[in-house]
C-alpha cells in the first residue's frame, strides 16, 4: 500500500474505534442530580456554566459530581472574598469605619466558610459522616454571620451587589447542605 492509503486506513480504523466509546464526550447529566436540592436551578447553572465539571465522564459517581459542585462553591466563596476586599481597598466611595469593620468581619466568615468546605470534601473523601455534618453547619453559619454583618449596615454599603454575591453563596450552600444529606 502507498502511504497515502495507509494514513486513510489508519484514520478510518481511529474513528471507527472512536465510535464505540460515545460517553467519551458526554457530561454527566447533573439534572437528575441537582433535582432534590432547594435550589436546583441555581445548582444546574452553576455546574453548567464550571469548567471543572465539563471533563467528567457521563458516568461520574455521585460523590464525584457532589465533590465537584463544593469545589464549584468554593471558588464562588473565593470570588465574593476578592469583591469584600476589592470594594474596601478600591471601592466607588470612602466607606465609614464601621462599614469597613464588617466587609472584614465578612470577609474572614467567607474565608472560614471555604475552609470548612475543603474539609467536608475530605470528609466526604474518607466518608466520615459525623466530620461532614460539622463541616457543613460550620460552612452555614460562618456565611450567615457574613449575612448578618452586611444586614447590619445595608444602609451604608456602596451598592448592593456584595450583598447579593452573599446570598448566592449562601443559596449554593443550602444546595451543598441537602447534597450531603442525600449522599449519607
Amino acid at each position: 500500500m502507498n502511504p497515502i492509503a495507509n494514513n486513510v486506513a489508519l484514520l478510518l480504523s481511529f474513528f471507527i474505534c472512536l465510535s464505540f466509546f460515545p460517553s467519551l464526550n458526554a457530561v454527566p447529566d447533573v439534572s437528575k442530580f441537582c433535582e432534590k436540592l432547594r435550589h436546583k436551578d441555581l445548582c444546574i447553572s452553576s455546574y453548567q456554566e464550571s469548567y471543572i465539571g465539563r471533563y467528567l465522564p457521563d458516568t461520574a459517581r455521585p460523590e464525584v459530581i457532589a465533590s465537584i459542585i463544593i469545589k464549584i462553591v468554593v471558588n464562588n466563596a473565593s470570588d465574593v472574598s476578592r469583591n469584600l476586599k476589592t470594594t474596601v481597598l478600591e471601592g466607588p466611595k470612602p466607606l465609614t469605619p464601621e462599614v469597613k469593620a464588617k466587609y472584614g468581619i465578612c470577609d474572614h466568615e467567607v474565608v472560614s466558610a471555604m475552609k470548612e468546605l475543603d474539609k467536608l470534601r475530605t470528609a466526604m473523601e474518607i466518608r466520615n459522616r459525623n466530620a461532614e455534618k460539622y463541616n457543613m453547619k460550620s460552612a452555614v453559619a460562618n456565611v450567615e454571620n457574613c449575612e448578618k454583618e452586611l444586614t447590619s449596615v445595608e444602609a451604608q454599603l456602596p451598592d448592593k451587589q456584595q450583598f447579593n454575591e452573599v446570598l448566592m453563596l449562601k443559596r449554593m450552600l443550602e444546595n451543598v447542605e441537602d447534597l450531603v444529606k442525600n449522599l449519607g
